[in-house]
């Protein structure tokens, strides 16, 4: 075998690759005649150059704006840590999605409109990349992205985002069946990194996902039902699961029927809407 045109034992090879952190490497392997070549990249950060990508981050954070200047400001504060320069990459691509959707939020004023802005694409970009480091920003950054596309088991695991695990466990429970808490969700002051990392949209669906679901929540449903339509389909499913299980707690049976229709075609809410008809029924009957 040969390790960049040079021809070297498997020991000898298994020791040089193991010693690699950054960079190339071309392996080259030949028996009786038959050749494969491979190509290896190393991409291992040292934890300073990690924690100054962190540091970074929260100065970006911590300035309260995001541009293309304040990205850009980021990326260059991020040159000197080298080694990290995968994980930098991951949070820019976040960020510039951040950024894009923003941007077609505002100037269409209709979250539905903004289908066309590319920001999904900047989140599966990072998430690509930041599933495989193990630091608070990007977990939170792949529980944001996945609680946006309703990947809740996904969701739900990551810790660092208090209130995107909370309201995923609930909705996995919704869809699955199960029992669930109908009281509201991250009440109470916490270090959740959603909150300084989620894009606007995401933040406000997240609010409306963490109301108590015991029909306390009149006001702040009546604005959710309001804003159901402007939503992209992601986000009206969790909405519509939402404001069908309030109108059911407070009697509204015809809201609850009109929510829970929304939802009639959808094979991730099958489940629930199966066993949300009966519901319905039952308190139909208990009422007459």
């Amino acid at each position: 075998m040969s390790i960049n045109g040079k021809t070297v034992s498997v020991g000898d090879a298994a020791e040089f690759l193991s010693s690699q952190r950054s960079g190339v490497v071309d392996v080259t392997l030949s028996n009786l005649g038959v050749v494969e070549t491979f190509q290896f990249e190393f991409a291992l950060a040292d934890m300073d150059d990690l924690d100054g990508v962190d540091a970074a981050l929260a100065r970006l954070v911590d300035g309260g704006e995001l541009s293309r200047r304040s990205i850009d400001d980021f990326i260059m504060r991020c040159k000197q840590h080298r080694t990290a320069a995968r994980y930098q990459s991951g949070l820019a691509n976040y960020l510039y999605g951040v950024l894009a959707r923003e941007d077609a939020a505002g100037a269409e004023g209709s979250e539905r409109s903004g289908e066309g802005s590319g920001y999904e694409g900047k989140y599966d970009q990072a998430v690509g990349i930041l599933r495989s480091f193990d630091r608070p920003p990007a977990e939170a950054i792949c529980g944001i992205v996945a609680f946006h596309y309703n990947q809740f088991e996904r969701a739900m695991t990551k810790t660092k985002s208090q209130r995107v695990a909370e309201v995923s466990i609930r909705f996995q429970a919704l869809l699955k069946g199960e029992s669930w808490l109908p009281d509201a969700l991250s009440q109470s002051p916490h270090p959740s990194l959603d909150v300084a990392l989620s894009d606007s949209v995401i933040e406000q669906v997240l609010r409306w996902s963490a109301l108590p679901l015991d029909g306390t929540a009149a006001d702040d449903m009546a604005e959710l039902a309001a804003n159901i339509g402007s939503q992209r389909p992601y986000d009206a499913l969790k909405l519509h699961l939402v404001a069908a299980e309030h109108a059911l707690a407070v009697g509204d049976l015809p809201a609850a029927l009109r929510h829970a229709e929304s939802l009639r075609h959808s094979r991730l809410s099958e489940k629930w809407y199966t066993s949300f008809r009966p519901r319905v029924q039952r308190q139909g009957v208990l009422r007459k």
